[in-house]
């Protein structure tokens, strides 16, 4: 049950973070101890629990097959994105140098967030002794809700979710898995309508969005 509290409690921090902090435009104290927590706690938790760097998915061994099946698994989503972009006219462009930073931003934060939704929730739920399907389905769902209220978002990352904890079950890798979500996040910002994501942004800064 310990176990299970780590994960519910983290992603509860982080969306309340994301609901009141984030839409500020000015750094607080709040802001820098949120990301001390933030980065501090699934850490301290994969060493007390003994987790080892390939445990966590840090490894080159099986780099080639995961490749392989993220790849496959990467392209049939991104098909599914491209014709859902297609027949509602949603791809848009802004410039290169827009494009350029955005892809610096989702190359940082898709490892990152595979890095918690794998090495921390999925694992912490394994380890609490959950059937793999169900800590599948509740890691995904969680990291779903992190997205909250822009509910679009929310049903991808879920779906998406689920695809990556499987994957991650069969061949532990952030590498792959880390540029497959960032892959996946800036077609999304440039194949849907941005009247259905808002930018992807997420809690108080998608509320602010849609008010404006």
């Amino acid at each position: 049950m310990l176990l299970i509290v780590e994960v519910v409690f983290y992603v509860s921090a982080v969306s309340s973070y994301a609901f009141f902090a984030l839409p500020t435009k000015t750094v607080a104290w709040y802001d820098v101890a949120f990301f001390i927590f933030a980065a501090a706690f699934p850490i301290a938790m994969n060493l007390l629990h003994g987790d080892r760097p390939a445990d966590s998915g840090l490894r080159l061994d099986n780099l080639g097959v995961s490749a392989r099946e993220v790849a496959l698994a990467t392209a049939a989503m991104a098909a599914g994105i491209v014709l859902v972009g297609l027949l509602t006219d949603g791809f848009h462009w802004t410039n290169w140098k827009h494009f350029r930073s955005r892809a610096v931003v989702y190359l940082l934060w898709g490892p990152l967030q595979q890095y918690l939704l794998q090495a921390f929730a999925l694992r912490r739920l394994r380890q609490a002794s959950l059937p793999a399907p169900l800590a599948v389905v509740a890691a995904a769902g969680l990291f779903a809700l992190v997205h909250a209220p822009n509910w679009p978002l929310v049903a991808l990352a879920a779906g998406g979710g689920v695809v990556w904890c499987v994957l991650f079950l069969r061949h532990a890798n952030l590498i792959t898995l880390g540029l497959a979500h960032a892959a996946m996040a800036i077609l999304l910002y440039h194949a849907f309508p941005e009247s259905w994501l808002h930018r992807l942004t997420i809690g108080g800064e998608y509320l602010l969005r849609l008010s404006s």
